[in-house]
């Protein structure tokens, strides 16, 4: 599932189950997990579909590149 937020931080269970080819529950207790360690949260506020979001992941890939000098090297 890192890989998957890795290349996009927003996702939803029934994504996740059809990328990785594993059982809805194996996913959503996943999710859970994640949730409880504040890596995603939920999003949408939808009841079905809902969206995820890894929040620090993406404020990491929101952030400028720090750009350096050719002298730094």
């Amino acid at each position: 599932m890192v890989q998957i937020l890795g290349a996009n931080p927003f996702v939803t269970a029934r994504g996740v189950e059809q990328q990785l080819g594993i059982a809805y529950n194996t996913v959503m207790r996943a999710i859970r997990q994640l949730e409880k360690q504040a890596i995603v949260k939920e999003v949408s506020g939808a009841k079905r579909d809902r969206v995820y979001c890894a929040w620090k992941l993406l404020d990491i890939l929101e952030e400028p590149a720090a750009t350096q000098t050719a002298e730094n090297f």
